[in-house]
């Protein structure tokens, strides 16, 4: 239950927080413009179903009525319906959303390879450089993933702090051995082992 709560409650942080890219001036100022994919250049990752499916399996399991009803199994409905429509959003996001990797860029693409657009929290393409990359990991484990998450530097600086990375780049963090950077989540809707083997080769930091 505390697993699906958590599920639940890192979805809306998870995509603002992917959506946290380069921002407009710093892509003027150092002359980077947006570019049509080729795709013979590109790793595509593989979508993964897992996480929406297990979602929505969970939901069925939840909103199954029970007998005699009671507030507990009206809440356990409850609970139920949001994670089967969490997990109906996951699988549209999982059809329509690709990871892609080229000889220096991360990147969050629509499916049919074209600009997932300008990012909704700061503006800017949804493209990383692997030399900025910090860190990356999986969450809770590489064996159960949820969350897929990474840090970067490419980001300007005055946004580095928004949503978790207040917490990421804190003080007790940094002290903790974190690197400062901005910190990125997204629900693990891709291959997480294709995502791991590319961040490996292209020389993704990690601590």
């Amino acid at each position: 239950m505390s697993l699906m709560v958590l599920l639940l409650a890192a979805q809306p942080a998870a995509f603002a927080a992917l959506r946290a890219p380069l921002h407009p001036s710093f892509r003027r100022c150092c002359g980077v413009t947006p570019r049509a994919p080729d795709p013979m250049a590109l790793d595509v990752i593989d979508p993964s179903y897992s996480l929406a499916l297990g979602s929505l399996a969970a939901g069925a399991v939840f909103g199954l009525p029970a007998r005699p009803p009671s507030f507990l199994s009206r809440a356990a409905y409850s609970l139920g319906a949001l994670l089967a429509a969490f997990g109906l959003f996951l699988a549209f996001q999982t059809t329509t959303l690709r990871f892609t990797f080229d000889d220096t860029t991360f990147a969050l693409v629509k499916a049919d390879l074209s600009s997932s657009g300008e990012n909704v929290v700061v503006g800017g393409e949804n493209a990383w450089r692997y030399s900025s990359f910090v860190n990356w990991e999986f969450f809770p484990s590489e064996s159960f993933p949820i969350l897929v998450y990474f840090k970067e530097t490419q980001t300007p600086k005055e946004f580095w702090n928004v949503g978790p990375g207040e917490q990421a780049n804190s003080a007790e963090a940094l002290a903790n051995g974190a690197k400062p950077g901005q910190v990125h989540f997204f629900p693990a809707i891709a291959n997480v082992e294709q995502l791991k083997t590319k961040f490996v080769e292209k020389g993704c930091a990690k601590l």
